[in-house]
């Protein structure tokens, strides 16, 4: 077991030496996989980290340290938090489960982990589900699947960690998403239903895939490339689904991250209904990883990746970022300032998690949830009117203070098709326009964003 009890930065030589071996090469090319986009770590991140320069806006504590590129959390039943690290690539990636006390004891050890040379990819486990049963599911990347495993009479800490030839199953998917002629498999997340049926979000293939009780698979959902609106890149980018996560009710919400160029707010997440149909729940959106739900509220919390910077050609250092979204679509970004978020957890006593992938760090911000619940986005009494509607739209909202106020409206596809800066304006009620003129029917999003926060409310157009 390794303890991790200093809430200091402190990188193991090991890590450091590895990453910025990887970092240089990884930023001259550029690979549109999942995994690439995932594991990309440059010199300026670790430079930040091994400096203890590293900004942020609220303070956070590391639980985990020296970790080999860690990514999925999971909290089980008894508190207690699962990660996932992805590994250097020697098939060392690993499940581990933190004691009271803050020892992480490895669980499954030895998964399949690659780094390939020639595409400059790390590819391993990434995330967990915990199943009835005491059973654990994990998804691999290398293996193009998921692995089940037994945990009956395991005591972590005590019993030696499990291997992959302990498994009791594998679901594969990589060979049913290529006999359904697709030309690439990257099973990231796994949800379960209420009859024990698991639904794998495919990153790759962007697909979702489920796996009935029987063990038959079949295609549950998939997501169309989009458009690339650049005069760069490929005339189209990839979906990318990266979480699916249960609703308690029935059905799903997914997140993605989309393929390069990894434009700012085309990232969507979306619902889906027990029997597969799609619609979107929160737009633009930037590169999400990961998605967590508390039960007591509704609210859902989404975790950024990063922003990618086309100045630089990587993601913009300390661009990761959690954002709370309420179910009247109102949005809070709760946590920003640190780098490369992958995995994402919540706890009961409203502490969240995540996973930092080049530091290697798991960090924590305590009470914040509860915290955020109790804070105001600066913004009340949102409405618009006439909803639906054929013609011009009125935003109508109330500051609690003096604002800078800008309104952008989205459509379906989370491209921006009309913004407005409002400037200063002052407390009380305020009202902005929307015109409307030539723009077709269907689902728009109106986000009102002040310094305090942002609020999204859905507008259909006739």
């Amino acid at each position: 077991m390794r303890s991790y009890t200093d809430n200091g930065v402190d990188l193991s030589a090991h890590l450091c030496v590895a990453a910025l071996a990887r970092a240089l090469p990884a930023a001259r090319t550029f690979h549109l996989t999942f995994s690439t986009i995932l594991h990309m770590r440059t010199f300026i991140f670790l430079f930040l980290i091994c400096c203890g320069t590293v900004l942020h806006a609220q303070s956070y504590t590391v639980v985990a340290y020296s970790l080999r590129l860690p990514t999925g959390l999971e909290l089980d039943a008894q508190g207690r938090l699962w990660v996932v690290e992805s590994g250097y690539g020697f098939d060392d990636g690993a499940v581990s489960v933190m004691l009271p006390g803050g020892a992480l004891a490895p669980v499954v050890v030895g998964l399949p982990s690659v780094y390939d040379t020639a595409t400059q990819e790390n590819v391993g486990p990434w995330h967990t589900l915990m199943l009835p049963n005491n059973r654990l599911a994990v998804t691999n990347g290398v293996a193009d699947g998921v692995y089940l495993f037994d945990l009956t009479g395991f005591t972590p800490g005590v019993t030696p960690p499990m291997s992959p030839s302990d498994s009791t199953g594998f679901l594969h998917i990589r060979d049913f998403v290529f006999q359904q002629g697709f030309a690439e498999s990257d099973p990231y997340t796994v949800a379960r239903d209420a009859a024990g049926n698991l639904y794998v979000a495919d990153a790759a293939a962007n697909a979702v895939i489920k796996v009935q009780t029987s063990g038959q698979l079949s295609m549950f959902n998939s997501f169309p490339a989009q458009p690339n609106p650049l005069p760069f890149g490929p005339p189209f980018y990839d979906a990318v689904p990266t979480r699916i996560l249960a609703k308690p009710g029935g059905g799903f919400y997914l997140c993605q991250l989309t393929g390069f160029p990894f434009l700012d707010s085309a990232a969507t997440i979306f619902s889906i209904d027990p029997n597969g149909a799609v619609s979107p729940y929160a737009l633009g959106l930037t590169m999400m990883t990961d998605l967590v739900l508390d039960a007591a509220t509704g609210d859902l919390y989404a975790l950024q990746l990063g922003r990618f910077d086309l100045s630089i050609f990587d993601i913009a250092p300390n661009s990761a970022r959690i954002i709370r979204i309420q179910p009247n679509g109102a949005r809070t970004v709760v946590v920003e300032n640190f780098n490369l978020g992958v995995g994402l957890a919540l706890d009961t006593q409203g502490n969240l998690y995540a996973t930092e992938l080049a530091s290697g760090r798991i960090l924590k911000w305590s009470g914040l949830v509860s915290a955020v619940a109790e804070k105001s986005n600066g913004l009340s009494g949102v409405s618009l009117a006439p909803n639906p509607t054929a013609g011009q739209t009125r935003i109508s909202f109330s500051l609690n203070r003096p604002e800078t106020v800008q309104i952008r409206v989205l459509d379906a596809g989370g491209r921006v098709v009309y913004a407005q800066d409002l400037g200063v304006r002052s407390a009380g009620l305020q009202q902005a326009v929307w015109p409307g003129d030539g723009t077709p029917a269907g689902l728009y999003w109106v986000e009102i964003q002040t310094t305090q926060g942002l609020s999204s409310l859905p507008l259909v157009r006739q």
